[in-house]
């Protein structure tokens, strides 16, 4: 593993769990909060080189959603979301980056493995909580918005990882 790789992934991560902690929740959903540690996850994997690294940005980031969770059943369901939404955006990363632009890659990466992650993450936590909460309109009312958002701030945080030199550090 490459330490300065996994250094800037536990940096990001950390910012993602303050902002996390800092974003309230939506009082008329039961105080469901929005997931911004997704963004950083994707960010993270980005920068990962193998799937050993990717699995582990992807088990610390469930981790720390787990602990964090107000949603009946998210402990499980964020160690279930964060492993499989992880290995299928490194495994299309690894696979398709050399087809578009950086820009683009994390336009769509965000905005689609937000939406996969809320339905992953929404589909098993309402089966092991048995909540009588709408899958449609948590979907709809937390996910949508989401992943909106997320998809902002990936491409404002990766311009300004790409300004600061990130990449380019991290290679030499």
């Amino acid at each position: 593993m490459n330490v300065k790789k996994m250094t800037y992934a536990a940096l990001l991560i950390a910012l993602g769990y303050i902002l996390h902690q800092l974003v309230p929740g939506v009082p008329f959903l039961g105080g469901m909060k929005m997931d911004f540690l997704l963004v950083m996850m994707f960010l993270s994997l980005l920068l990962m080189d193998t799937y050993k690294e990717a699995l582990a940005v992807s088990l610390v980031c469930g981790i720390i959603t787990a602990m964090t969770t107000t949603f009946p059943g998210g402990q499980i369901a964020n160690l279930v979301d964060k492993v499989i939404t992880g290995t299928l955006l490194f495994s299309v990363h690894k696979n398709f980056s050399h087809l578009m632009k950086p820009k683009n890659e994390i336009l769509l990466g965000t905005l689609f493995g937000t939406l996969i992650s809320g339905f992953i993450f929404l589909s098993v936590g309402l089966y092991v909580s048995g909540a009588p909460i709408s899958f449609s309109a948590l979907y709809m009312g937390i996910v949508l918005p989401t992943s909106v958002l997320n998809t902002g701030a990936a491409v404002l945080l990766h311009k300004a990882m790409s300004m600061s030199g990130v990449r380019k550090t991290i290679s030499s």
